[in-house]
């Protein structure tokens, strides 16, 4: 199903985890969404500043005042129709509102705070999803590539038994089990070719264009920044996080809040500044003027109960968002743990399937010299070589679980930041303790001897499988000739 893998337009010259991670930080709508939050928790903080500044308010007025009534008619014997102007300004500023100016300030401040640290946590999430997507569609093509690999070697075992029993040297039964293996086989291969779509397509939601995976590059391990300790991990987590800041900032500001619902309790203090100009108003001819330098003060002594329901209403969330904050840091701390033991399970499973690996291809030798001398059949060195590729298949999943764990244990204590990826992939990788994890020049080694299959590609192996599989098919003519001369005796 070539039109699977082939069925996405390329988007770019490159597409490395680092180059993709730097384009969805400038173009996801996400991040874009929390920056504008960003920038109006900025503004915030200026409209709480403005309670320290004085207010300036002019008013003014310009026309026809018409007045007529019993007063009016009684003194003057006739009523009062011409043009009126005033005009005027209040200054006021204000002394004291029993801090609450200061409190909203200072929850302003946290706003901001809570709304960067929150988009650090967007960007968390982006970069997450990004990765892990990916990490999966490179898994995952290259699993398949293995799968058809496999598919191909047992159909052509299947295409060896059919010559055999036509030849009546072979079994029937024999024939329908490699039909089995093959359908076995498709059905492994299809349900790749089923996750590498799911996992494109969220590449595309997050980087904004479909992988082309001729042109993506298996990611570097990012052992030089990471913790060499689980504890380590642990404190740095509660460091760095951004859920943990954003919980802590939010314990900041509805403390603020409480504060500023206590200002309710004291009176507030304003000094007010007000001059007029008056032209024929009310009536009244002529001009009047008129200026007045005031402190005025404001207590309200009883409001319902209402500020001690919101002092309280305050209190319960800021104790709220203590256990909000608590609540963080376990999930934090649960999301290390998790990705550190999966880190290092990884890192084992990989040490396993390259032991594997190399097995399956040293049984397979052997079974090519047993075959060699007559004690084996072809159908059984088929098997083996097939066996390679199976335990290729799995070596592939464990490398690829080790970079995808990696970029996860980062995320998890907070890490996960262009500046750190673009670090980790310049710094030589220091591997102390059980954080020893390879690189991909470790993991494609050749070994002493008998060389890993698993840190060779398919198509390095694939001149070799071809001539062994044409020794085979000599061997098994060879046989079959044999058969029939004894058979004719």
């Amino acid at each position: 199903m070539v039109a699977v893998l082939l069925a996405f337009a390329p988007a770019s010259d490159a597409q490395t985890l680092l180059d993709e991670l730097r384009t969805a930080n400038e173009n996801h709508p996400k991040l874009q969404s929390k920056r504008n939050a960003v920038g109006s928790s900025t503004e915030g903080i200026g409209v709480a500043r403005s309670g320290y500044l004085p207010t300036v308010k002019v008013t003014g007025d310009s026309g026809p005042e018409y007045v007529d009534s019993p007063t009016r008619r009684t003194t003057e014997g006739h009523r009062y129709y011409k043009g009126r102007e005033t005009a005027g300004i209040t200054v006021t500023q204000k002394i004291f509102d029993g801090f609450s100016t200061d409190a909203q300030v200072d929850q302003a401040k946290a706003a901001k705070a809570m709304a960067e640290a929150d988009l650090r946590v967007a960007r968390k999430m982006v970069f997450s999803e990004g990765m892990s997507a990916y990490v999966e569609v490179l898994r995952y093509h290259k699993m398949i590539q293995l799968a058809r690999e496999s598919e191909r070697k047992i159909a052509e075992q299947q295409n060896l038994e059919d010559e055999r029993v036509q030849k009546g040297s072979g079994i029937a039964a024999d024939v329908l089990a490699a039909k089995q293996r093959l359908q076995v086989a498709k059905v492994r291969r299809l349900a790749y070719e089923r996750d590498f779509q799911v996992y494109a397509s969220i590449f595309a939601q997050n980087f904004g264009h479909a992988p082309e995976v001729s042109k993506m590059s298996d990611p570097p391990i990012p052992a030089t920044v990471l913790p060499i300790e689980l504890e380590s991990a642990l404190r740095a987590a509660e460091d760095e996080s951004p859920m943990v800041e954003t919980a802590s900032f939010k314990i900041e500001s509805l403390s603020e809040q409480k504060r500023v619902m206590e200002a309710g309790y004291f009176p507030t203090l304003d000094l007010i500044g007000k001059a007029n100009y008056e032209n024929d108003k009310n009536a009244t001819l002529g001009v009047r003027r008129d200026w007045s330098l005031l402190l005025t003060a404001t207590w309200e002594l009883f409001s319902g109960f209402k500020t001690d329901s919101q002092v309280a209403q305050a209190t319960f969330n800021a104790t709220a968002a203590k256990d909000d904050h608590l609540d963080a840091m376990r999930t934090v701390a649960n999301e290390v743990r998790s990705a550190w033991h999966k880190l290092n399970n990884a890192k084992e499973s990989l040490d396993l399937q390259d032991n594997a690996a190399i097995l399956a291809e040293e049984v397979w030798e052997a079974k090519k010299k047993q075959r060699d001398a007559g004690k084996a059949t072809v159908q059984e060195v088929l098997d083996e070589e097939n066996a390679i590729i199976l335990a290729q298949i799995e070596r592939t999943q464990a490398y690829y679980n080790i970079i995808k764990h990696s970029y996860e244990l980062l995320a998890g204590i907070g890490r996960l930041e262009l500046p750190v990826i673009e670090q980790a992939a310049t710094l030589p990788p220091q591997y102390p303790g059980r954080m020893a994890v390879p690189t991909a020049r470790d993991l494609n080694r050749q070994q002493s001897g008998a060389s890993s299959l698993a840190a060779v590609p398919v198509s390095a192996h694939k001149d070799e499988a071809e001539g062994v599989r044409s020794r085979m098919s000599d061997l098994l003519r060879q046989s079959d000739q044999s058969a029939a001369r004894k058979g004719q005796r």
